[in-house]
């Protein structure tokens, strides 16, 4: 009987202990959480004059008039039996002639332009298309094929490329297709200012599985055929996207690196979509520089013409990719955040200062940005990003805070006028995501984004702030002026 009354209180002064030392960790009583939904801001009333339409920036001219030279439709003779129709759309074909057919690499994103180049091609020849080779399942590479299908024609990709495809043109075709209309700048078109020059995209914004022409031959690391005394070698090389491939003819020094390669500071990171393969991309140009090339061509912009040329230019293009991806890793390992990496990451001067590294397409900050999407998570350690409340909490405080919107959106004008437009954008964000019907933050806005536009002096860039400032037009219900 004392063995089990003292059993009992042990048992109470463990207990005891146990609330002691948790009562500094665990509230019996306490309040709890408080999650409040702040009050929306009323519709601004601040009277609002549109500044006069932007203007090209001097420095761009030059792009424009290489930009419409890239897009002026050309049938290029690289040698006697290698044609590449470029400036026809946004993606390029390529037509190697055999003695007993064809070989059609890649078809752009066009069945209109697609006819096009078949008609001019067939200005050249007539013998039968043998072979297409997709060099990557983008759209801009495939949905022309079936223009140029014969009866016996087959399909040639890698085996990732057709999990790719139907990532691409099956559950995530809806999304596909409204960022590529975003990044073409085509996204409510009728609410966007016209731009400095006609566009050569010719997106289909409609394309599924069923639209698609599905490759025939799948290989997964290396491919090889002949055709009419041609041989023809397909090694995968990842890059712009995890499917790539390259083509390679060794007896004519010919080599067709697909997106691996074009005269830009690459595209390593689309805003809006998935992270992709930086290393695998600098290595392959690695890959191709060694393989002492004669001719290169493409899959956008210019040929080159010249081993030496080639060797020099891809190893260059593999230098400035490394020198991004290397910085950047640099900048996760040391703890930094993606912003404050996105504002350190440049590239060497001397890679900085050659024309096919120029950021006319791709950005190096968009490709820190997709750097840290691919290799971190989303959490950044702070805190406050792990639960966070919708954004429409934060913002309807600081509205309160700042007097309402009428005074947030007073200074977004002054900074409209002193070209401060990204700033501007960013405080008329704050009213917008306080209150999404306020039309004049929008109007503020879209004017402001035609600027950041206009200014750019990148393609990509453009489109997407054409896009966002006719999203925000449409929604204030206002035409450009």
């Amino acid at each position: 009987m004392l063995y089990k009354v003292l059993a009992f209180f042990q048992f109470i002064i463990i207990v005891v202990l146990i609330v002691a030392l948790g009562s500094h960790y665990v509230s019996f009583g306490g309040s709890s959480l408080v999650v409040r939904t702040p009050e929306a801001p009323g519709e601004s009333t601040v009277e609002y004059t549109p500044p006069p339409p932007p203007k090209v920036m001097v420095e761009s001219l030059a792009q424009i008039k290489e930009l419409k030279e890239a897009f002026t439709p050309t049938i290029v003779k690289v040698t006697d039996d290698i044609y590449y129709a470029r400036g026809y759309s946004l993606g390029g074909v390529q037509m190697v002639i055999t003695d007993e057919g064809l070989v059609i690499i890649d078809t752009t994103e066009s069945l209109d332009a697609a006819r096009e180049i078949l008609a001019e091609f067939r200005k050249i020849t007539d013998r039968p298309v043998k072979y297409i080779i997709y060099t990557h399942g983008h759209v801009d590479h495939i949905v022309g094929a079936p223009v140029f299908m014969g009866p016996d024609t087959q399909v040639i990709a890698t085996e990732d490329c057709v999990e790719f495809m139907k990532k691409d043109f099956g559950w995530l075709a809806p999304f596909q297709r409204r960022c590529r209309k975003i990044q073409s700048g085509d996204m409510d078109s009728e609410y966007a200012r016209k731009p400095p020059m006609q566009s050569k995209v010719r997106l289909s914004h409609t394309a599924g599985e069923k639209d698609i022409v599905w490759p025939t031959i799948t290989f997964d690391q290396e491919y090889s055929f002949e055709l009419g005394g041609k041989e023809f070698k397909l090694y995968h090389t990842i890059g712009e996207t995890p499917d790539h491939l390259m083509v390679w003819l060794p007896r004519e020094k010919a080599l067709f690196p697909g997106d691996l390669y074009y005269a830009s500071f690459p595209n390593l990171h689309t805003p809006m979509l998935e992270p992709r393969p930086v290393r695998g991309w600098y290595e392959s140009l690695d890959r191709m520089a060694q393989m002492d090339a004669e001719y290169l061509i493409p899959g956008h912009s210019f040929e080159i013409i010249g081993a030496p040329k080639i060797k020099e230019t891809l190893e260059a293009h593999s230098a400035g990719i490394k020198s991004v991806f290397d910085q950047t890793i640099e900048c996760i390992n040391q703890g930094l955040s993606v912003d404050e990496a996105a504002a350190k990451v440049k590239l060497p001067p001397d890679l900085a200062a050659r024309k096919h590294l120029q950021e006319v397409y791709g950005r190096v900050d968009w490709s820190v940005r997709g750097i840290y999407q691919g290799e971190t998570g989303w959490y950044d350690g702070h805190g406050s990003g792990l639960n966070p409340l919708p954004p429409s909490y934060t913002n309807r405080e600081v509205v309160k805070l700042a007097g309402g919107a009428d005074k947030l959106l007073v200074r977004a004008i002054e900074l409209q006028k002193a070209n401060e437009h990204q700033l501007a954008c960013e405080l008329c964000d704050v009213v917008i995501k306080a209150n999404p019907k306020d039309k004049t933050a929008r109007a503020i806005k879209a004017d402001s984004l035609d600027y950041l536009g206009y200014q750019s002096g990148n393609l990509n860039m453009f489109g997407f702030y054409r896009s966002a400032a006719a999203m925000e037009r449409k929604a204030a219900g206002v035409k450009p002026h």
